[in-house]
């Protein structure tokens, strides 16, 4: 199943590029200060889902379902 970086971020499809970074900014300061098990897989998720929605090519691609 494909990965929905709108999800991983918990964006709005719709959001603007500073409501994505901010997101993600969060996001990721709550995993590193939680440090769950899980962290690696679900930092390299934020990460992953953070490059595809701030590059207007990935995220138009994305959006087109490819």
């Amino acid at each position: 199943m494909r990965e929905d970086p709108y999800a991983i971020l918990q964006v709005d499809r719709s959001a603007r590029p500073e409501v994505i970074e901010a997101a993600f900014r969060v996001l990721r300061e709550l995993l590193l200060s939680e440090d769950p098990p899980d962290a690696p897989q679900r930092l390299a998720a934020l990460n992953r889902a953070h490059r595809t929605l701030t590059d207007t090519g990935r995220r138009r691609v994305h959006d087109a379902g490819g």
